[in-house]
């Protein structure tokens, strides 16, 4: 019976650590910081390095657009706008993704590491 109870109380006490590092939440710097240091690490550079040129495309064209003179100029610029626009939505898209797998992993990997710790005590604790 003590055995039971003396096991009982020590999963509770390791799932409510476990519970407290799921709770821990990570800001948008260090989730940025993580995604830098991932295995995707240079198609991030790469990817806000296009970011900032489609950003000073959309700007121009953004001015052209409203300095056109014709209705020509209207068409052409503003479909250049809403295509630059486009592009730098989807690539931000998919910069906000890599934050969140990268995120994501190391939650999970952090959750392996508790639950193998817990395993580990749940061995010790049965063998004694």
């Amino acid at each position: 019976m003590k055995n039971n109870e003396n096991a009982k109380s020590e999963f509770e006490c390791d799932t409510n650590k476990i519970e407290q590092v799921l709770t821990d939440d990570q800001g948008l710097l260090e989730m940025i910081k993580g995604s830098y240091r991932s295995g995707m690490r240079r198609w991030m550079i790469l990817i806000n390095i296009v970011i900032i040129a489609v950003s000073i495309v959309m700007v121009w064209t953004g001015y052209r657009f409203f300095t056109a003179g014709n209705l020509e100029g209207y068409v052409y610029w503003g479909v250049c706008l809403l295509l630059s626009a486009y592009a730098q939505i989807a690539m931000k898209q998919w910069v906000w993704m890599e934050m969140s797998r990268t995120s994501l992993m190391r939650e999970i990997k952090r959750v392996e590491l508790e639950v193998a710790r817990l395993s580990e005590h749940m061995k010790a604790s049965k063998s004694k």
